[in-house]
């Protein structure tokens, strides 16, 4: 069964293992020299995929009850306005403030119009004895809801669309990569560096360095992507410093510290889209330009078990500068010419410092917590400067969001001892029904709540993905799933579809939540073991609710008893074939849909509904190789 115990294990390799300081096919490709080793080697990953879209919506307007009272009411002024214009009478009665206004073709001048029939409508029932203000007032009211009908009643359509085409994936890769790596040790194993290249599939990485004063509108990819290789996921160097405690680890660059995240990710994105990864259930460090320190208390001592880490990054301002909508505003700003200068207060820095701490309970659990310091300050490199520019315009600042907290736990009674798949203690003969349980809560730090309104998916109020992985007789089965779910508040702007932002304060109450899985199952164990059938799918769903003010057109309207859904699933079949260890081809049937639906009265007079559908049909056909 070792060839069912190798593919168990690229099966988790491949599960976010990004670049790996002990990564096991580095040992095939080692120098040995007399100031260290220096090992390399090379992966490649790409994904094409072709089949058939189709999509349809259709928004509807109708008119309540309270709408058609509006609407008679409004239309009986006007033709009694336009009457008493024709025979006179309202050129008679200009000393009471009523006026002749003629509506245009287009409707530019409506409220004037509008204006003038509830004026009118107003002195004729004061001269008969009546409340003229009152009537006024009415009349007025139904003139608004006419007009909002009329306006609603112009969003309705119903339209479908189809295509067949074809696609590269997945995003990550921007559809291939091709990555390379180097790394050195001493002879102690004391002190080491890291560095990886990759070159993805229509990426532009360093175009912007190869010719900073070219505009996105000039960008050109078959010319620009000749120079589409940059730096990956390591560009680091690292020492280690032992004392009887425990040992030191400090490191400069850019890196990616794996030690306390999840482990249970997409596996590659073999699988169905919309899937959660080890970030979900709990973050990884991620340095662009950093300092990274940890602490790992060793086995014979007091602190065996224990692990620390914390990294600032003060990669803030490096790059070009932008305006608040993406746009160049500087070229001289390139990373090629000033970003040697370049500097940013202490305060910003600090704000994205990351620090964690978490405990191993041999055979048992693992407990680990951390602080994942953010911003929506235009210096935080993590965002394009437009991302949060609609926030900010609304006075939202740095200090109303203070990044999150994580909390996790890893259940591992059920690992043989190992603390993960990629543990080399994990001994598949003795425990040949291996499985990890991983739970992560993650608590955004928001000190005004109305900032939740503009972007639920990063300022929710919680946050919580339980993940599970395992393999069956020694990799006869393998699978892994996800269950998770969020909840928090949102104006709605991006589930919406252009029609309805809800106004600050009155954001709607949303609920997130979702389910995926995965499983191969070995089809020759007997022979040799390298044909394995995948089958993945997953569920989405989006739920909102709302009443409150909203802006559409200018105009501050209301709407009640707003209900949103959204709904997601999908699945694959695949057939997968590995060769040579971590190895392998794959080609798979899979489908997507989606179905979008909201409903809510606006202003008491119409009833507005969207509905929408999208369906995909699909076939993947991938590779990847490790050299």
């Amino acid at each position: 069964m070792k060839k069912l115990i190798a593919a168990a294990s690229a099966l988790a390799l491949t599960a976010g293992l990004a670049f790996a300081e002990t990564h096991e096919t580095l040992k095939a490709h080692t120098l040995q020299t007399s100031v260290g080793d220096i090992s390399f080697g090379a992966w490649g990953r790409s994904t094409f995929e072709f089949g058939h879209r189709s999509d349809s919506t259709k928004i509807t307007a109708d008119t309540t009850a309270t709408g058609e009272a509006a609407i008679t009411a409004a239309t009986d002024a006007m033709t009694a306005y336009e009457t008493a214009k024709a025979n006179g009478t309202v050129s008679s009665m200009s000393a009471y403030g009523v006026t002749s206004v003629e509506l245009a073709a287009d409707n530019s001048n409506y409220t004037e119009y509008a204006t003038a029939v509830a004026t009118y409508a107003g002195v004729v029932a004061a001269s008969a004895g009546g409340d003229g203000t009152a009537t006024g007032a009415a009349v007025g009211d139904a003139m608004t809801a006419y007009a909002l009908v009329t306006t609603m009643k112009g969003l309705e359509s119903d339209t479908s669309d189809s295509s067949n085409y074809a696609a590269l994936n997945p995003d990550w890769s921007y559809g291939n990569r091709i990555g390379f790596w180097i790394i050195g040790r001493t002879p102690d194993q004391k002190f080491g560096f890291d560095f990886n290249l990759d070159a993805d599939g229509r990426a532009l990485f360093v175009h912007k360095l190869w010719d900073s004063t070219e505009t996105t509108a000039d960008t050109n990819y078959n010319e620009d992507g000749k120079y589409a290789v940059a730096i990956g996921d390591q560009a680091k160097i690292w020492g280690l410093f032992d004392n009887p405690l425990f040992q030191t680890k400090v490191a400069f660059g850019r890196m990616r510290e794996q030690v306390l995240r999840g482990t249970i990710g997409d596996f590659g994105q073999r699988e169905s889209s919309e899937v959660k990864s080890e970030d979900d259930i709990f973050q990884e460090i991620w340095t662009a330009t950093g300092l990274f320190a940890s602490v790992t208390g060793n086995q014979d001592s007091v602190l065996n078990g224990f692990y620390a880490n914390a990294s600032i990054d003060p990669a803030g301002l490096i790059g070009i500068t932008t305006d608040e909508d993406g746009n160049l505003v500087s070229s001289s700003d390139s990373a090629t010419d000033t970003d040697s200068s370049k500097s940013i207060p202490l305060y910003k820095a600090v704000r994205n410092f990351q620090g964690g701490i978490g405990y191993t309970i041999p055979g048992l659990a693992q407990i680990k917590a951390q602080y994942w310091g953010d911003s929506i300050d235009t210096s935080n490199y993590r965002y394009a400067t437009s991302t949060y520019k609609t926030a900010r315009d609304e006075g939202f600042g740095m200090n109303d969001y203070y990044g999150r907290m994580e909390f996790g736990i890893d259940f591992l009674g059920f690992m043989g001892g190992a603390t993960s798949f990629l543990d080399p203690n994990l001994d598949l003969e003795k425990t040949p029904n291996a499985n990890l349980i991983e739970l992560g809560f993650k608590v955004p730090i928001v000190t005004d709540e109305d900032l939740r309104d503009y972007d639920p998916e990063k300022f929710y109020n919680w946050y919580s993905c339980l993940g599970t992985m395992g393999v069956i007789q020694k990799g006869f089965i393998l699978y892994k799933a996800h269950l998770w779910g969020g909840q928090g508040v949102s104006n709605l702007e991006q589930y919406s579809y252009d029609l309805i932002t809800m106004d600050k304060g009155d954001g709607a109450d949303i609920f997130m939540a979702g389910v995926d899985f995965l499983t191969e199952i070995c089809m020759n164990p007997f022979g040799k073991q390298d044909v394995f059938l995948g089958l993945s799918g997953n569920y989405n769903i989006t739920s909102a609710s709302a009443e409150g003010g909203f802006t559409y057109g200018g105009n501050s309207l209301s709407i009640e008893d707003l209900e949103l859904r959204q709904h997601k699933f999908s699945a694959e079949i695949y057939v997968k074939k590995t060769f040579a260890s971590n190895n392998f081809m794959f080609a798979g049937l899979a489908g997507d849909f989606t179905i979008q639906s909201m409903e809510g009265t606006v202003n008491s007079v119409v009833d507005l509904s969207y509905k929408s559908s999208s369906k995909k049909f699909y076939m993947p056909i991938g590779v990847e190789l490790f050299f």
